[in-house]
């Protein structure tokens, strides 16, 4: 089942001149970005970066105080933001299952409530998302019997059901154990083959190379560097970049 929709004419997400303070602290720094349709976007940066705070802005879970962001063209405001959070999925860290719902109920639940769908039709969907990444023999198991990666599958599939035009991805793997990693990137490297436009925030640079379009360094609240692959890990222009991908990439820690 193909999940993209090329239909998009000009940029899905577009990013300007982007300013949040929490408090004092100015945790992003005139931002300005914009991400086609089906584009893979991978943001990576250290820890504080503001990278996670971008990506919870393009659905407004976080406000932003300066700048615009228009999603599928309309500027996020009162009056259209419940209807574009429907056509923007989020998979964050920890999972947000329901844990007293049973894994099918979980994906049929936000489609009746939320879009008015049909029981029936919701859950053939919901079933065929299962199907999609692996999980639709544990449609009638409720999550704590579940593994975290098996979880995180279990979190997308639900987000899918929603029909979504963007995916963001807000570190989803940070969570797992070491060998439950591979499973959901697996999915996620699934969805960028089906089109879908994905914006990842992770420290996953192999998955970065196997599947982004393009990659962006956040540090300090500022995009420092964006490039394709190719260039991003074998040309670095910044000193900034330079040092954090010799961190990450060479003597394997997380950078601080």
């Amino acid at each position: 089942m193909n999940i993209a929709n090329h239909t998009d004419v000009g940029p899905v997400v577009r990013i300007e001149n982007l300013n949040k303070w929490y408090g004092q602290t100015h945790v992003l720094r005139d931002i300005s970005l914009s991400v086609a349709p089906g584009e893979k976007l991978v943001i990576c940066g250290p820890s504080g970066s503001g990278k996670s705070t971008l990506i919870r802005c393009i659905n407004q879970l976080e406000q932003h105080q300066q700048g615009t962001i228009e999603v599928l063209g309309q500027a996020l405001d009162g009056k259209r933001l419940e209807q574009l959070r429907r056509q923007v999925g989020m998979c964050f860290q920890s999972f947000n299952l329901f844990p007293h719902l049973t894994v099918l109920k979980n994906c049929t639940l936000p489609q009746t409530a939320n879009l008015g769908v049909p029981v029936a039709e919701a859950i053939e969907r919901a079933l065929q998302l299962l199907d999609k990444v692996k999980m639709r023999d544990h449609a009638n198991k409720y999550p704590s019997q579940l593994s975290g990666g098996q979880q995180q599958r279990i979190a997308i599939a639900r987000a899918l059901c929603m029909q979504p035009r963007i995916m963001l991805f807000d570190e989803p793997t940070s969570a797992l154990d070491p060998e439950m990693i591979a499973e959901v990137l697996e999915v996620m490297t699934g969805l960028a083959e089906d089109g879908m436009t994905m914006i990842c925030v992770t420290h996953e640079m192999g998955f970065a190379r196997k599947v982004a379009d393009r990659v962006v360094f956040m540090d300090g609240g500022e995009i420092i560097e964006q490039a394709p692959p190719s260039e991003f890990f074998h040309s670095p222009q910044s000193p900034r970049t330079q040092r954090f991908l010799n961190q990450i990439l060479n003597h394997g820690a997380q950078p601080a």
